[in-house]
């Protein structure tokens, strides 16, 4: 009984998404160089958090900042990197953060056969097809992992995790 139990436990997370991880990935700013994170740590003016326009950016003394996609996603537009004091970020123009997104489709309404199109409707790179009316799915070739979908998902099937390793 119990290993049939923990077989559908199993089959529900990952069918979710759920099951990989324990604790919540929170990606970092695009172009931030893991190698100045103690330059970051010591930053006072949280000047990358200030100037997004989006209101994503999340900065505490112990952390470094990284983005919450819970209202609205990444623009790709650059001035935290320009804002940033601390010389924590490339210079070149990042149009991808490094994280994976997915739908949790035992909790999706579209793969449930509600008609939902709120989070192809809000990706900007056309990254979210739809087989016929229902059932998306991410292109990955296509996402730039900018968490938009992410915010609008009534149904809160949609998260950000760590990028796949390539072996």
């Amino acid at each position: 009984m119990d290993s049939r139990r923990g077989f559908f436990t199993s089959l529900v997370a990952l069918a979710t998404g759920g099951g990989k991880e324990k604790k919540p990935f929170h990606p970092l700013l695009p172009g931030f160089i893991t190698e100045k994170r103690d330059n970051c740590l010591s930053c006072t003016t949280s000047a990358c958090k200030n100037i997004c326009e989006e209101g994503i950016v999340i900065h505490t003394e112990s952390t470094v900042p990284y983005l919450d996609f819970s209202r609205r996603g990444c623009t790709f537009c650059g001035e935290c990197i320009t804002a940033c004091e601390s010389d924590c970020f490339i210079a070149e123009p990042i149009t991808k953060i490094k994280a994976e997104v997915r739908i949790g489709i035992l909790g999706c309404l579209a793969w449930n056969k509600t008609i939902c199109r709120s989070c192809a409707d809000v990706c900007n790179d056309k990254a979210i097809q739809f087989n016929g009316l229902f059932n998306p799915e991410i292109d990955t070739q296509k996402c730039t992992a900018c968490g938009f979908c992410v915010g609008v998902c009534p149904a809160y099937t949609i998260s950000i995790y760590s990028p796949k390793v390539s072996t």
